[in-house]
């Protein structure tokens, strides 16, 4: 497991960023699910598909974060398996993946209402097709839900229904195929409204993802929604690993999020500096040494033109000879010879 899909897990996990995620998701953000209701399950989903007996060859697979919830709807006690799959990237087979995960739940409910039959012996009353699917016929089973958070301010253009991903499209054909739902939250598809309605520091945690690649959206929410947001060890972890947010705690509890990102700020703005002063620093030392070569070079060729133009004069040198005799290059010979 990689360090963003642990730290999204941890974060996740906790009963009150549960609750919330799904009363957003279910109740609009009315506070119906408490975390209190909620109890950790064991997140791999194993079964063996699919008979009675429990023999077959076994299917296994690990959520991230499934819980039960059970709470009053209309005077009697109402049973949910709530599940969270964290991504950090769009998942585009997501309808498929978290189908199989519901699916090996409910196959899991029915194997284990099975076992609670052979070993009560309460078969009696009850028919034949009854005992051998181990399931009777007033037998129900809890709904499951898969709710996926998306930990990345990418837009979600995947699928969000198993009828999306086939490739038939006769409307004959698609209404036999029974569909599947993705339930999403993304931060990139959320407007800023949908945001309030969250009660827990995952509104702060989705909207700071959110604005993560856009400057002035985020410069906007720190002056407004993120004013006074503090981030804990499980938010900071969430989104230096998901968002490379570079977060630094230095050996704090919590952390207000307009000082850090200022601080963030003033760091990235300190280091352009230093690399402008160290760049034209660079720039100028080459343009001394520039025109120190050009200068020595200079000086050269006044001294050899002065040697050649004394032949000349005195010894009655050709300019030929007097540039054989001093030694001079051919390049430079045709140089000296252009100024005498």
């Amino acid at each position: 497991m990689g360090r963003a899909d642990t730290a999204a897990k941890a974060y996740t996990g906790q009963r009150d960023i549960f609750a919330d995620a799904f009363n957003f998701y279910l109740y609009g953000g009315r506070q119906v699910l408490h975390p209190e209701q909620l109890s950790e399950l064991d997140s791999t989903e194993l079964s063996y598909p699919f008979g009675a007996d429990g023999r077959g060859e076994p299917v296994q697979k690990y959520r991230d974060v499934l819980k039960s919830a059970v709470f009053m709807e209309d005077g009697k006690a109402a049973y949910l398996l709530l599940g969270i799959e964290n991504q950090t990237s769009v998942h585009y087979a997501a309808p498929v993946k978290n189908l199989l995960y519901d699916a090996l739940q409910y196959a899991r409910q029915v194997e284990l209402t099975a076992k609670r039959h052979r070993e009560s012996g309460d078969y009696k009353g009850h028919g034949g097709s009854e005992f051998l699917s181990g399931f009777y016929q007033e037998d129900k089973l809890f709904p499951v839900i898969t709710l996926i958070l998306l930990f990345s301010p990418d837009e979600w253009d995947g699928p969000r229904t198993l009828r999306e991903m086939m490739e038939a499209e006769e409307p004959e054909i698609l209404s036999m195929v029974p569909d599947y739902r993705v339930h999403l939250v993304a931060p990139g598809n959320l407007l800023p409204e949908e945001l309030k309605r969250f009660h827990t520091s995952l509104r702060n945690v989705l909207g700071f993802i959110k604005y993560s690649k856009d400057r002035e959206g985020m410069k906007t929410w720190l002056s407004r929604d993120g004013a006074e947001v503090r981030f804990g060890r499980k938010e900071i972890d969430l989104l230096n690993t998901c968002v490379g947010a570079r977060l630094d705690m230095e050996g704090k509890e919590e952390i207000r999020v307009c000082e850090a990102i200022q601080q963030m700020i003033d760091e990235a703005s300190e280091k352009v500096k230093r690399e402008t002063s160290e760049k034209a620093a660079r720039e100028a030392s080459a343009k001394a040494a520039e025109a120190a070569r050009k200068a020595a070079a200079d000086a050269t060729e006044y001294m050899q033109l002065q040697g050649v133009q004394n032949l000349i004069k005195n010894l009655h040198f050709t300019a030929e000879q007097a540039i054989n005799a001093l030694g001079i290059s051919e390049a430079d010979g045709e140089k000296i010879l252009m100024k005498l």
